[in-house]
């Protein structure tokens, strides 16, 4: 017989305490679909923590059911359970009608995205046919305007098992008409429970809500950051090769002890997900009943399996009211591990009462500015980019501006592996919205062109500011220009390319058309300088000295000194001693051919080879060894490498 087939779907019940949740699941599947599993739950009869079971179709594939909590204390507990829900089973009791917990937990299905379901009217063996007629009067009424409205209903009991055939009847169809998840992006599993087998070590429990693992994968913990390795896996308990989104998955883990990991950490794939303490959200606030809801208000952040207390800040305005949509961010006081597009609860923390929830946009380095058209440009992209891949890394490419951002960086910002945004990356490049300037960095083509008109700008400035300058060296633009070194290296390229600038020797750079403006006297003043520096050899004007040598002053001899230097055909060396270039590489070529004789030079020996006191002479030979020309043992200099 072949191994067992699983959809990748969970179906999972809601609804108030007592109303035969967990009941009508053991009805369902049998006896083994007994959801509560805590001695304290058999002993009370109340289900506290998530029950979980597995239902076979008539074909044998096989469905997770998670069974919640319905009792207001452990709503914490219902949400928990409800990640990786794909259907909802809402029960209400005939004796009862809708109850409180009945409506909170419709609400939070809700807000959690859920769009496919039914209702069972559980105990019908408890009230007459009237009162029954009259119960499920109520729950449509009850559910108009909810995505159940229109959901079937099934009128049901477990103790009779009337009903019953038609609830498996309509709940198969209803599980075979929803897609599968999507098991091809990165993995990630949020912890429902962490446990230790004797004999295989530390196992985690949950319902993977993106991508596959398999035997031997790496994953981290998040948000300790733990690496672990994946020793076995089992889906729906038994042994199984891989487990994929929609799964419900049990790792045996490796490197890890059981003690690390909790309920709301988050194992997943490594290099992708990071914890964050600041999210971009879309928050709705719920309650027709209660007052609208003000900017810095105190919640609790339910979301996946984690729980986390913060604040609520408004970014459209001081207070939103019951119904109402806005963008916020949410300030935690703990860091969670989400993606875009998951589904949140809020929560007061006293009393204890569902707020409001929505989706997450994504994390956020920093507090966004309040009622700023660019913060809400920004918002309402992240938001579209939740259905559309392009857009959410045109977003995140936004967001790194002229910084620009590599493949991996924009992985973990879209949540998505590095070949897929490579692929994304290269349509954007090839529509001509993004940039691929240097090193594997891109940048949206809006950053780029700001890089390069920054660019432009800086050499503009430079030639306005130093008119005896003959061009603006590399380290200079990249000083002026916020940018990364190759991203700004790459736009003097381009600009030069474009024949905007021309790129001289010495990496240096000027604007095309633009250089040193001299008069004649200037010119005049600058062969005289040169021609002195060249006959002087060693024996040469100190540069405090020329300005006298040329009767100028200061700031304009010490300009024509630095155009002269900066063309390369003058040296300056420590103690303000200046040599002409031809001077050095000449004396150059006498040092290295007097080496190679004698095995090295002292400094004494510059006077009869150089003609250089050592007024001179020590500061040139420092030169060399600071250009690894030479390298000093002892007292004495030989050739680098010989």
């Amino acid at each position: 017989m072949g191994a067992p087939s699983f959809l990748r779907l969970t179906l999972g019940t809601a609804g108030h305490i007592d109303h035969g949740k967990t009941s009508l699941v053991r009805a369902l599947v049998g006896a083994e679909g007994d959801t509560d599993r805590l001695k304290e739950e058999r002993a009370r009869g109340l289900t506290i923590d998530i029950g979980y079971a597995e239902w076979r179709l008539p074909d044998g594939v096989e469905v997770g059911i998670v069974d919640v909590p319905g009792h207001e204390r452990f709503v914490r507990n219902m949400v928990a359970g409800a990640t990786g829900m794909d259907c909802v089973l809402l029960v209400v009791a005939a004796d009862d009608g809708a109850m409180p917990q009945t409506r909170e937990h419709l609400q939070i299905m809700s807000l959690l995205g859920m769009r496919v379901g039914a209702v069972a009217v559980t105990k019908i063996d408890l009230v007459d046919p009237e009162m029954r007629e009259l119960v499920l009067e109520d729950v449509r009424g009850l559910l108009a305007g909810s995505f159940l409205e229109g959901a079937p209903l099934f009128p049901v009991s477990s103790t009779t098992g009337e009903g019953i055939p038609a609830l498996r009847s309509g709940l198969e169809g209803l599980l075979r008409g929803i897609p599968a998840r999507d098991s091809g992006g990165p993995f990630r599993m949020p912890v429902q429970r962490v446990f230790t087998v004797k004999g295989h070590g530390t196992v985690a429990t949950g319902v993977p809500v993106s991508g596959t693992v398999r035997r031997d994968d790496r994953l981290e913990l998040l948000p300790e950051g733990a690496p672990c390795r994946v020793r076995g896996i089992q889906v729906h308990h038994r042994e199984a090769a891989e487990a994929g989104a929609g799964h419900r998955t049990a790792l045996n883990l490796a490197d890890i002890d059981y003690r690390e990991a909790r309920r709301g950490d988050v194992l997943a794939e490594p290099g992708i997900f990071r914890p964050a303490r600041i999210l971009d959200v879309r928050f709705r606030c719920t309650g027709e009943d209660r007052r609208p809801l003000p900017h810095r208000l105190e919640v609790v952040l339910l979301v996946g399996t984690a729980e986390a207390p913060g604040r609520l800040l408004l970014l459209e305005d001081d207070e939103v009211a019951p119904g109402g949509e806005v963008f916020a961010q949410l300030l935690l006081a703990e860091p969670v591990v989400v993606a875009p597009g998951d589904r949140f609860i809020l929560r007061m923390p006293s009393p204890a009462a569902t707020v409001g929830g929505g989706v997450v946009l994504g994390e956020s380095a920093r507090r966004r500015h309040r009622r700023k058209p660019a913060t809400m440009e920004a918002l309402a992209e992240l938001e579209a980019g939740l259905s559309d891949p392009g857009t959410a890394l045109r977003a995140a490419l936004r967001a790194a501006g002229p910084a620009g951002a590599d493949a991996a960086a924009l992985a973990a910002a879209v949540k998505r592996r590095v070949p897929e945004v490579r692929r994304l990356l290269e349509g954007l490049v090839a529509s001509g919205a993004a940039a691929a300037p240097a090193g594997g960095v891109h940048l949206l083509r809006t950053a780029w062109e700001e890089v390069r008109s920054s660019a432009r700008a800086a050499l503009a400035a430079f030639h306005d500011a130093h008119p005896l300058r003959d061009a603006m060296r590399a380290a200079e633009i990249r000083a002026a220009v916020r940018a990364p070194e190759a991203v700004v290296d790459a736009a003097v390229r381009d600009l030069a390319a474009a024949g905007e600038a021309e790129a001289l020797p010495g990496g240096r750079v000027r604007l095309a058309g633009r250089g040193p403006r001299l008069s004649e006297a200037d010119r005049d003043a600058l062969d005289r300088l040169e021609a002195t520096l060249r006959a002087g050899g060693f024996a040469t004007p100190r540069e405090d000295e020329v300005a006298g040598l040329l009767g100028l002053p200061a700031a304009k001899a010490a300009g024509l000194l630095g155009l002269l230097l900066e063309r390369g055909a003058a040296l300056r060396l420590k103690d303000g001693v200046l040599l002409h270039a031809e001077v050095v590489e000449e004396a150059k070529a006498r040092i290295a051919g007097r080496i190679r004789e004698t095995g090295g030079i002292a400094p004494a020996d510059l006077k009869d080879l150089l003609g250089a006191t050592r007024k001179f002479g020590i500061p040139f030979l420092e030169h060399l060894d600071s250009t690894g020309f030479t390298v000093r043992v002892g007292d004495r200099r030989v050739l680098r490498g010989s």
